[in-house]
């Protein structure tokens, strides 16, 4: 990603944008480099894709970064309509798209494709990681590129590491052709859905009705908005002396877009039986703050 938000395009434009809130590191790689990229908000409801594509008609827009499938911090994923309606757009407007689908796989829906199904031309990019849904330290991703991208896109790797450790991809290929991952991936299937039916029921059940919540679909992220004038900061140092750990979400949004009003959680290291006492604790601390 980082690679990617610095070298130039096929279609010579500068700008990218980018769904708010998105991961926190995506955003530094942007700010760091003193760009300033168009937000378009992302909700429980997905995003207005008329206004998405009035800044792809407007904007010199480079790239439209988005994760398809349970987006860090919603946890909200798009319909397939959604995303054949987005790739349509970007090759109207000559926009490309970077597919982040690091979650894909968790997907249980039988016939969900990713934006990358839709486009034969090469306008999205796909890339996922398979740090999420085997193991943390196991720093690789991939990237589907198309042609006229690869060779930049090539020295550019190169340049950053001269190339990626090829003992941690043996041992991936051989884990991946065992059918072990194949194994693994149905078991995780499981238990995520099981958690995400567990934690919809107890926000319904618990959060106060000024409160609303996204995804939850696999447990792993999801956020709670908070009633307006509530800081999520002076929540989360509430519930933390309460032993229930969230996250202000609001280091997830550009500065000019930013929220104050959100929590970030996740429940894919929690025991399913402890997930209703935290989600309890938690409309009990939104109550307690009003």
């Amino acid at each position: 990603m980082d690679l990617l938000i610095s070298l130039p395009f096929p279609n010579h434009k500068k700008e990218i944008c980018v769904e708010q809130p998105t991961h926190f590191s995506f955003i530094d790689s942007i700010t760091s480099r003193g760009l300033k990229p168009v937000g378009i908000e992302r909700n429980q409801k997905g995003i207005d894709l008329n206004y998405l594509e009035k800044v792809f008609r407007e904007r010199s827009i480079k790239f439209f970064y988005t994760v398809s499938r349970f987006q860090n911090p919603t946890g909200c994923s798009y319909s397939n309509q959604e995303k054949k309606h987005m790739v349509e757009l970007a090759q109207k407007y000559d926009v490309y798209i970077i597919e982040d689908d690091y979650m894909g796989d968790l997907d249980t829906r039988k016939k969900a494709d990713p934006m990358f199904a839709y486009d034969p031309s090469g306008r999205v990019i796909y890339t996922k990681s398979f740090s999420k849904i085997l193991l943390p330290g196991l720093r690789l991703g991939l990237a589907v590129l198309p042609e006229e991208i690869m060779k930049v896109f090539t020295q550019a790797k190169f340049a950053a590491d001269v190339h990626t450790p090829v003992l941690t991809q043996g041992a991936l290929e051989i884990y991946l052709s065992s059918g072990m991952f194949k194994a693994h991936i149905e078991k995780l299937r499981r238990q995520y859905k099981k958690k995400g039916t567990i934690l919809k029921k107890a926000y319904l059940e618990y959060l106060p009705p000024n409160a609303a919540f996204t995804g939850g679909d696999s447990g792993f992220y999801s956020t709670v908005v908070l009633p307006s004038r509530m800081k999520a900061k002076n929540l989360a140092e509430y519930l933390k002396k309460k032993n229930v750990l969230v996250q202000d979400a609001s280091g997830m949004y550009l500065p000019e877009y930013r929220e104050e009003n959100r929590i970030r959680l996740s429940v894919s290291q929690v025991d399913g039986r402890k997930i209703e006492v935290g989600v309890r604790k938690i409309g009990d601390g939104i109550r307690a703050l009003i």
